[in-house]
C-alpha cells in the first residue's frame, strides 16, 4: 500500500458507493488504474469488502468499551465478539482492546461491561459514549435497503430493488435520503494492521474545546475522527510511514491548545463485524 492507495481509501471513506471515474478524477488516475489498485488492495487483504455504517450519533446508543487483559490477543478477541451489538474490535500494543458496541440502555451496556470484565479477566475497563442528537427513526424499507447492502454496499441499486422488492428509482430516493439525513454511508472495510509500508495509530484526545475536532481534522495523514460525548474526547485514527512520522504528529497534537491527556495506540489488529446491522435493526423495531 502506497500513499496513492491511501488517497483512495479516504475517498471511499467519504463515500464507499462513489464511483470509479470520480476517484479517478480526484487522484489524478485512469479509470482503470484506480480500478486495479483496488482489486490489488482487496487482493492483499487490506479491503475486505464493503459495508454500510450507521451513524452513531442519530440511532440507538454506542460506545467504546476500552480493556486491559492479560489473556492471548485471540482469545480477549473471540470473547468480545461474542457480545450481541458489537461492531468493531481494535487490538493494540500490550494487551489494550477496544470494542465498538451498541446498546438500548445503561442496563445492557452494564451488562456488557461485566460480561467482558468477567470472562476477559480485565484489570481496567473504560467506556467512552457516543454523543446524542436527534434519534431518527427508519421505515421498514430502509431498513430492508440497508440490510441489502451489509455485505456489499457497493451493488447496484437494480439488485438491491428486486431482493426488497421496489423500483430502482425508489431505492435511489431512500438511500439520497439516508446520505442528507447522515444517517448512514457505505463503508470500506480496511484492514489496516495488513498494510506492510504504513504504520496505524489511534489516539483518544481529551479536551473540552467543542471545535477541536475541527482542527484534528487539519492535520496531515489523518484517516477519520470522530468524538465521544462522555468523557469529551476526539477520537482519531492516523498513518504514517515510519515511527519518527508518527511522533511527529503526535507532537504536534500535544502542542495543541485545550488537550488535557493523549492516548495512544498502535494497531496491530482489528475486525469487523457487519452483523451488528441485523442487531440495530431489531432494537429499532424492525420485523423483517
Amino acid at each position: 500500500m502506497d500513499e496513492v492507495d491511501v488517497r483512495i481509501l479516504k475517498l471511499l471513506w467519504e463515500d464507499g458507493r462513489m464511483p470509479i471515474y470520480r476517484i479517478a478524477d480526484k487522484v489524478g488516475l485512469s479509470n482503470a488504474a484506480v480500478y486495479k489498485r483496488i482489486k490489488a488492495m482487496e487482493k492483499r487483504g487490506e479491503l475486505r469488502g464493503f459495508t454500510i455504517l450507521l451513524n452513531m450519533d442519530k440511532v440507538l446508543n454506542s460506545a467504546v468499551i476500552s480493556i486491559r487483559a492479560r489473556k492471548k490477543r485471540d482469545e480477549v478477541m473471540s470473547i468480545i465478539s461474542e457480545l450481541s451489538g458489537v461492531m468493531h474490535i481494535i487490538a493494540g500494543f500490550g494487551g489494550r482492546y477496544y470494542g465498538e458496541f451498541w446498546y438500548v440502555d445503561e442496563y445492557e451496556l452494564n451488562d456488557k461491561v461485566n460480561y467482558l470484565k468477567k470472562l476477559t479477566g480485565a484489570y481496567r475497563i473504560e467506556i467512552y459514549k457516543h454523543r446524542k442528537e436527534k434519534e431518527m427513526d427508519l421505515s421498514p424499507l430502509d431498513w430492508k435497503i440497508i440490510l441489502a447492502l451489509k455485505d456489499n454496499a457497493r451493488r447496484p441499486f437494480r439488485e438491491v430493488a428486486e431482493e426488497v422488492g421496489v423500483s430502482t428509482k425508489t431505492v435511489s430516493k431512500r438511500w439520497r435520503w439516508l446520505k442528507e439525513e447522515d444517517i448512514c454511508r457505505a463503508y470500506p472495510i480496511v484492514n489496516r494492521p495488513s498494510t506492510k509500508e504504513i504504520f496505524w495509530f489511534s489516539l483518544f484526545i481529551e479536551t473540552d474545546d467543542p471545535l477541536f475536532e475541527s482542527k484534528v481534522k487539519r492535520i496531515n495523514n489523518l484517516w477519520r475522527t470522530s468524538s465521544f460525548a462522555e468523557p469529551k474526547m476526539v477520537y482519531g485514527v492516523f498513518y504514517g510511514t515510519s515511527i519518527k512520522e508518527i511522533d511527529d504528529i503526535m507532537e504536534e497534537i500535544i502542542a495543541m491548545k485545550g488537550v488535557k491527556r493523549v492516548i495512544y495506540e498502535i494497531i496491530v489488529d482489528e475486525r469487523f463485524y457487519p452483523d451488528y446491522l441485523y442487531y440495530v435493526a431489531r432494537k429499532k423495531g424492525y420485523k423483517g
